[in-house]
């Protein structure tokens, strides 16, 4: 359930609806634990022949809300790399998932799935193809010149290039290289998440470079604010091997950091855009939000929690707030492409 003071804005999960409330005082209370939705067996993934024919692999990372009878709605892509036909190959074999639902104090709730698949015709044998080797070179050298037209003309031949998931995680290396020279912050944090593919071990890439984008990751993810998928990052480094103690310092003391802004009495804000679907996504930290400052349209949120999903329109003058009880929230901004807004934790 959302919570608010005037003018604050009650979102009911459960409800599907939204209800004003005029008193904001809540009282503190233990939260019973939300058990996530399993797979009980999932749908055929399909290779799609488009791809195949092509010898082109790729990834689609979605997710999903489970209904209380184990039935998936509301599939969202949340990235994805590779040809088109692999997301809808991807969201067909979802449909057709089935699942033991969620629960929540001994009764079955709707929750929230991630899901992921990789395409690949090698395997995890490493595939890189002599001509593709040759151009990420030349990419590389080029960016580390400071030429950026000569780097952006070799990065669109490189992309063209570009066949298996061993490839893409390069091509989206130098692309981080590119944009971390003549780039923004959110550009970058893209171009990483890509190169790593949201994978918690080094499938497609050496080790080290596997670590160094995950350090890379977290700082972008603290410099924008993102900080309940910091933790998530926080956690994948913590189970590397041969961390040294120094680094496990380090991850400490962001997380240390992290819980002590989450329990904070201070307002916060992030920065947030439109990409050119409309949408933005931002992990919730902290139970209660708003949004300000928006250049151009946002129509709508839609709000993915362990228990529920709620969609509400966007109405500028309203703040919200959940009670606690549904888990970690997912906020979704949907509206006009290349929309500006300030993102609100308070």
């Amino acid at each position: 359930m959302l919570l608010m003071k005037p003018p604050l804005l009650i979102l009911g999960i459960g409800l599907l609806g939204l209800s004003a409330t005029i008193n904001a005082e809540t009282d503190t209370k233990e939260i019973p634990t939300l058990t996530s939705p399993k797979v009980i067996k999932r749908g055929p993934i399909l290779y799609p022949l488009a791809a195949l024919s092509r010898e082109q692999e790729g990834w689609v990372e979605l997710e999903t809300m489970v209904d209380r009878d184990g039935k998936p709605y509301d599939i969202v892509v949340v990235d994805a790399v590779g040809h088109s036909a692999f997301q809808r190959a991807a969201i067909r074999s979802l449909k057709k998932t089935t699942f033991e639902p969620g629960e929540y104090k001994g009764e079955k709730v709707n929750g929230v799935h991630r899901f992921k698949v990789a395409f690949s015709i090698h395997g995890d044998s490493p595939a890189y193809f002599k001509q593709f080797r040759a151009g990420f070179m030349e990419t590389v050298r080029a960016i580390e010149a400071g030429d950026q037209n000569d780097s952006s003309s070799r990065l669109e031949k490189l992309r063209e290039r570009t066949k298996t998931l061993y490839e893409d995680a390069m091509y989206w290396t130098a692309r981080f290289y590119f944009e971390r020279k003549w780039g923004t912050p959110t550009q970058q944090l893209s171009s990483v998440n890509r190169a790593l593919g949201y994978n918690e071990t080094p499938r497609y890439m050496d080790e080290n470079l596997f670590e160094n984008l995950l350090w890379t990751k977290l700082e972008l993810q603290i410099q924008l604010g993102h900080y309940r998928e910091s933790l998530r990052t926080i956690n994948v480094l913590e189970k590397l091997e041969e961390l040294d103690e120094s680094r496990k310092l380090d991850l400490q003391q962001y997380r240390n950091s992290i819980e002590e802004l989450r329990d904070a009495d201070k307002t916060y804000s992030v920065n947030g855009l439109l990409d050119k679907d409309g949408k933005c996504k931002y992990v919730l930290l902290r139970n209660q939000f708003a949004v300000t400052d928006v250049s151009g349209v946002i129509n709508e949120f839609q709000l993915y929690c362990q228990r529920e999903l709620l969609r509400f329109k966007f109405e500028p003058e309203l703040e919200y707030r959940l009670d606690g009880t549904n888990g970690t929230c997912s906020l979704w901004a949907i509206g006009k492409p290349s929309t500006e807004f300030k993102f609100l934790q308070l």
